[in-house]
């Protein structure tokens, strides 16, 4: 379970505030959505959970404990965290997702890599899992890195699944892939998901919605594509663009 408590943040003490005293709370095993305009605090938000950033004022709270008494390594222990810009190394595309552990059972590979709709695309890379990506991935597209990255998230055995914009850089038919395969993860992790992209959290069990780092709407999905705030209004557009990319 996690909690906000009126947490505040700026990234320096004469800076301006970018979270504005956020209350939220996620049960075990629930998923929270993330959306709003860029520049809203979302991924800054996001970072606060591993504690790449501390938070200003208020308290984050995991299974009741406060952030900060968490000893940082079994902290993040319990997250599993995939960046909107994944680090890829200059290894294979196995290592980069095992991170080297030679005891990853390959069934997990398989099942990791159909959650992330990464099995398409190694079919079509010229060694498999062996391919070699290059310095920080260089021979990869951002889509493919971005599954890659997603892919080493869903292998960590943590509790709690953190994904900043996990389908902003495949087309509309592979997010869907990815969308299924976080739909399949539904009840056995908590999961934390921001996204520009509705379709991702359109199945959320809350959405909040963040405006110049507060909260400007919470509830869900079926609540707030009724409600008059901007994830209906950004709902409708992208429903539109999308039956117009149909048509194309």
């Amino acid at each position: 379970a996690l909690e906000f408590r009126a947490v505040s943040f700026a990234y320096s003490d004469e800076g301006p505030t970018v979270l504005t005293e956020i209350d939220l709370q996620l049960a075990e095993g629930r998923m929270l959505g993330i959306v709003g305009p860029p520049g809203s605090g979302k991924t800054t938000l996001l970072r606060l959970l591993p504690r790449l950033y501390e938070v200003s004022a208020g308290e984050i709270r995991l299974g009741g404990l406060d952030l900060r008494r968490w000893p940082l390594e079994d902290l993040r222990q319990r997250m599993a965290f995939a960046p909107q810009e994944p680090f890829l190394f200059a290894g294979t595309i196995r290592d980069n997702i095992t991170l080297g552990d030679p005891g990853i059972a390959f069934a997990d590979l398989e099942r990791v890599a159909r959650l992330a709709a990464l099995d398409k695309m190694l079919a079509h890379m010229p060694a498999g899992w062996d391919t070699v990506v290059g310095e920080k991935g260089i021979i990869l597209s951002g889509g493919q890195k971005q599954r890659i990255g997603l892919a080493r998230a869903f292998l960590q055995q943590a509790p709690l699944l953190l994904l900043d914009d996990p389908i902003s850089q495949v087309d509309g038919e592979t997010a869907d892939e990815i969308v299924s395969g976080l739909r399949a993860m539904a009840g056995a992790k908590s999961l934390v998901v921001v996204s520009h992209r509705l379709s991702a959290v359109q199945f959320a069990d809350r959405i909040v919605t963040l405006r110049a780092g507060r909260v400007a709407e919470s509830g869900s999905p079926a609540a707030l594509a009724n409600a008059n705030g901007y994830f209906a209004s950004t709902l409708n557009l992208q429903i539109l663009e999308n039956e117009g990319l149909g048509h194309g």
